[in-house]
């Protein structure tokens, strides 16, 4: 007989459940275990992902490590890179929208002159990567520099004697460069009187309640943030004062899967910036295709509105947003090098055909067994032929309710219902459905 669980428990679960429900459990268990495979396949450490299909619902899911024996927890924060510069972008327009400064004042109206910078370059040219500017972070010996002391505070000012000479006139090429948003950050700053972190913070975050994005070295960081990788070295511990304060409004922001998402969302639908601000920012121009902190791209035919971003230590970032269905996706990697697009583009996938993936095995192979199937109490995985190495129980709306590397596993505090069970053995990952009675 099923024994009596908690009633802690019995809420919790059935919270989480009722909060879901309208999220298709079939597709929240192959979005899963695509992540899942995903993960092993590129053996990286950990993905914390976040999609949004409308008439669907909101799905959040984890696969991996933070740092050995502390699983990737939804809350946790990443380092999201270059993906800062869509923040930075809306910032400028929402201060063109308040008659602050005009997209096309030329940067003489806001900063003093640098090496190598052209003063008549305006901040249209700057935000959509026409300014034919150098790129700062790729002057030889950057980042032996910046790694050199990395408890450092970096300024931009600082960065700007570093400059080499332009790459075209402005306004007759097109370059992706860090250098432009480094600089629009800088203007935001001159033409307001305040911070970049507090225009972020007052502008943007906090009317949009994204508590758990900031940005670093110049705000407060969170307990919750995942232990950055790169080469398979964990940097957890090694300061982040330089790379993240050089990187500033280019790329120094931490998030969330489902804040950032949740940015996306409010973006897209019209909550942040007005109808002019919001065609400035998807006019797309020159061989980027490159708005202003998005790229337009295609994925499988399909024409997605998109950023990634990476940062040294090390985080890898992808956030899509897919134009004709309007679904959502935000990729977290806690390792460099590492490619969240990709993972990004086949959840896309998944979620626009609803088709199981060919590489998927079935719990049928004779790869591993689940018994008893009804359980009500206890059941044991068997994997002939390989080794056991993680078993994941995912709820019917796809919230992870547990994971052990044990090969028995007690159920008796679950809910009755079906579940996916994820199997990761040295041989591959298996996915079956469990009925608890």
């Amino acid at each position: 007989m099923k024994k009596v669980f908690q009633t802690g428990i019995f809420l919790f679960c059935f919270k989480t459940i009722a909060l879901g429900q309208s999220f298709d459990p079939t597709l929240a268990g192959k979005l899963q275990f695509k992540i899942d495979s995903m993960r092993v396949a590129g053996n990286l450490r950990g993905i914390s992902l976040c999609v949004i299909r409308p008439g669907i619902g909101t799905w959040t899911g984890v696969s991996g490590i933070s740092h050995p024996g502390t699983p990737i927890h939804p809350g946790m924060e990443f380092g999201i890179g270059s993906n800062t510069k869509l923040f930075t972008g809306v910032l400028m327009l929402k201060l063109a929208e308040k008659g602050i400064i005009s997209l096309n004042d030329s940067l003489h109206s806001f900063l003093p002159a640098y090496p190598n910078i052209d003063s008549n370059i305006t901040i249209r040219q700057l935000l959509n990567h026409t300014s034919g500017l150098f790129d700062v972070t790729s002057v030889s010996g950057y980042s032996d520099s910046i790694l050199a002391n990395p408890g450092r505070v970096f300024k931009t000012e600082e960065l700007m004697k570093w400059m080499g000479p332009p790459l075209f006139p402005p306004g007759k090429g097109w370059n992706y460069c860090n250098t432009n948003y480094l600089l629009a950050g800088l203007i935001a700053e001159r033409a307001t009187g305040k911070t970049y972190a507090r225009l972020l913070r007052d502008s943007i975050l906090s009317p949009l309640k994204l508590d758990s994005t900031f940005l670093d070295v110049y705000e407060s960081v969170p307990t919750l943030v995942a232990h950055p990788w790169q080469a398979g070295k964990d940097n957890f511990l090694v300061p982040r004062v330089a790379v993240n304060s050089a990187a500033w409004s280019a790329g120094a922001m931490y998030s969330t899967a489902s804040e950032m998402a949740q940015w996306y969302q409010a973006l897209m639908n019209g909550r942040v910036l007005n109808a002019t601000s919001f065609r400035e920012m998807t006019t797309f121009v020159g061989s980027g295709d490159y708005g202003i902190g998005l790229f337009r791209t295609d994925v499988q035919g399909r024409t997605v509105w998109q950023h990634g971003g990476s940062i040294w230590g090390g985080y890898n970032s992808s956030m899509l947003y897919e134009t004709a269905s309007g679904i959502i996706i935000s990729v977290l990697i806690n390792q460099q090098p590492a490619k969240a697009f990709q993972v990004s583009a086949q959840l896309l996938s998944v979620l626009t055909s609803q088709t199981l993936d060919t590489d998927e095995k079935s719990s049928n192979n004779a790869e591993i067994k689940i018994f008893p199937n009804p359980a009500d109490e206890e059941v044991v995985v068997q994997t002939p032929g390989s080794e056991l190495l993680e078993v994941k129980i995912v709820s019917p709306v796809g919230h992870l309710m547990s994971t052990s590397a044990n090969s028995e596993i007690n159920v008796s505090w679950l809910p009755s219902g079906t579940y996916f069970v994820v199997v990761e053995t040295t041989a591959g990952i298996f996915r079956s459905k469990l009925l608890i009675r």
